[in-house]
């Protein structure tokens, strides 16, 4: 399923320049059609995933790959060996 841009700002409460951002950096992948921008329920649950997490201190390369990897520890965590 694919949201118009405007539906993943008003659901995520960012701005236009906080989402062209977060493209320029891979996190998300706008599809242009018909001169609009659309993004996947993907993007949409993989970016709240990650703005959760950056809003709890973690830096954003951390954040991605708790949101990819949700299984997998990080490296040097305190977490169980």
């Amino acid at each position: 399923m694919y949201f118009p841009a405007e539906h993943l700002l008003n659901k995520l409460k960012i701005s236009d320049t906080e989402l062209r951002e977060f493209e320029e950096k891979g996190i998300v992948q706008g599809i242009s059609r018909a001169g609009r921008v659309f993004y996947s329920s993907r993007d949409m649950y993989r970016l709240r995933g990650i703005l959760s997490l950056l809003s709890r201190g973690l830096p954003l390369d951390e954040a991605k790959y708790h949101v990819d990897h949700p299984t997998q520890e990080v490296a040097g965590s305190d977490g169980p060996e």
